[in-house]
């Protein structure tokens, strides 16, 4: 049995380590994010780190879990389980969210987690030349800004029930472009570009309808030509065709899964078109 101990700074450079040799392509940057936005446990054996877990609180009644990693030499030992033990017994009766690899599942649904869907992940290694959608009738985009903080996370909440003011706090300090979409003087979408990983990430994107994400995501599309581009989306959304069309590949599925009541939105509210990261959601 690994020993468990709280995820600490001193911790990243073995937990980047092992998502190399995995090869997620987490950078030291978005590691220390993670952790400071949320807590998380380390397996040690014989003082080396093998493996991780992460959660993050998002409001006191829903909370996500990812990060969760095994070095290969170690995997089948029981440590993923030890981790994940650990790690709920922080997080429950709060509903928690997750995205599982198909060799994950198992041990989720193990642990009471329930599948309700697919997340689809879509690349491109040098995104083609884009045109932006054009703009829709009483609408107008515009930079979002630090006085828009509020009315973010307040459109954030609706779409899934997470209460991340902290993390929008950093998204809009830390940013490639932040567009917000208004109508009557009011945010009704936005859409966040920034690094991560490989190159450049789109998400979050939270929007009333596909109308909306569109125009949001090609103007970000449009402004990234020659990068690297991915985007994390709902495949019950139904952009995956539209992406497709504008360059991006999908290169991975994972299951959506929850454990607890999960959130009810209301009929007509928005939605989350792609996500921030599959850990943090």
């Amino acid at each position: 049995m690994a020993e468990l101990t709280p995820f600490k700074q001193t911790h990243l450079d073995a937990a980047f380590s092992l998502s190399q040799q995995i090869r997620w392509p987490h950078r030291p940057a978005d590691w220390h994010q993670a952790l400071s936005l949320g807590q998380g446990l380390v397996a040690t054996c014989a003082g080396r780190v093998t493996g991780t877990a992460l959660c993050w609180r998002w409001g006191a009644q829903q909370s996500t879990l990812g990060l969760v990693i095994v070095e290969p030499a170690f995997q089948g030992q029981g440590i993923g389980r030890q981790l994940l033990d650990g790690v709920l017994d922080w997080l429950e009766p709060a509903h928690i969210r997750l995205h599982a690899t198909a060799a994950g599942q198992p041990l989720y649904q193990q642990l009471g987690f329930t599948a309700s869907g697919f997340l689809e992940q879509y690349q491109c290694a040098s995104l083609p030349s884009q045109q932006a959608e054009p703009s829709l009738p009483g609408h107008r985009l515009r930079n979002a800004s630090d006085d828009d903080l509020t009315a973010l996370s307040a459109l954030d909440t609706r779409a899934h029930g997470l209460v991340r003011t902290r993390l929008y706090a950093q998204l809009l300090a830390d940013n490639e472009r932040f567009w917000g979409l208004e109508s009557s003087g009011e945010i009704v979408g936005f859409a966040c570009l920034r690094r991560f990983g490989r190159g450049l990430i789109i998400g979050p994107v939270i929007a009333f309808n596909a109308q909306q994400a569109r125009l949001l995501i090609s103007q970000l599309l449009s402004q990234s030509v020659g990068q690297f581009v991915r985007i994390d989306s709902h495949q019950a959304l139904g952009l995956g065709h539209w992406l497709a069309q504008c360059g991006l590949a999908r290169v991975d599925i994972s299951s959506v899964m929850h454990k607890g009541a999960p959130w009810q939105a209301q009929q007509g509210s928005v939605s989350c078109w792609a996500l921030m990261s599959q850990a943090m959601f």
